[in-house]
């Protein structure tokens, strides 16, 4: 059971926007127009159906050199990539198609629907408050800045999209909380 509330709780930090660690205005943002209240179910459940475990035992686990315990709270980005990345290939790919097939996001030829996955980001950016960072944001879009294309199903060139975004919109808005 404790295995089970953890892998949820892994699969709720990587819906809160894995390419960000900062808090402030820019993720606030990014969550709000891409949080999906089941993806927890969506993520668990393809990890289920394709055999993929959480290692509980890796890496961040337990007392840190110079005592702390833990994960560093709020960078669960990095920590999420490298959960990605330490999968083989095939897995990482399996991941992707199931989570972009149950999305939606998968094309008839089996590849990442970059246009319809943007259509849909610019329009929840368009219906969100109006400010200098939803403003960043999509011009950056718009400008071809931040690009995300048609591709074999690959999570990390969503993240690193979403990456771009976060650095535009704290570029753009002068704001020293963001990490991206």
């Amino acid at each position: 059971m404790k295995e089970l509330l953890m892998l949820l709780a892994f699969a709720a930090a990587m819906v809160a926007v894995q390419a960000s660690r900062g808090r402030g205005e820019c993720h606030e943002l990014i969550h709000d127009v891409m949080h999906k209240e089941n993806m927890t179910e969506i993520i668990g459940s393809c990890m289920e159906e394709n055999g993929i475990v959480f290692n509980l035992e890796g890496p961040g686990r337990g007392r840190r050199p110079g005592g702390r315990r833990g994960r560093n709270r709020g960078k669960r980005s990095p920590r999420m990539m490298r959960f990605i990345s330490s999968l083989s290939e095939a897995n990482q790919t399996a991941l992707a198609e199931c989570i972009f097939e149950k999305e939606d996001l998968l094309t008839d030829d089996g590849l990442f629907d970059a246009t319809t996955f943007t259509e849909d980001l610019i329009a929840k950016l368009e219906e969100a408050e109006q400010t200098t960072q939803a403003e960043a944001m999509l011009t950056a879009i718009e400008d071809g800045v931040c690009v995300v294309e048609e591709s074999e199903p690959n999570l990390m060139l969503v993240f690193d999209f979403i990456k771009c975004l976060k650095e535009v919109c704290k570029d753009g808005t002068g704001s020293s909380s963001e990490e991206a």
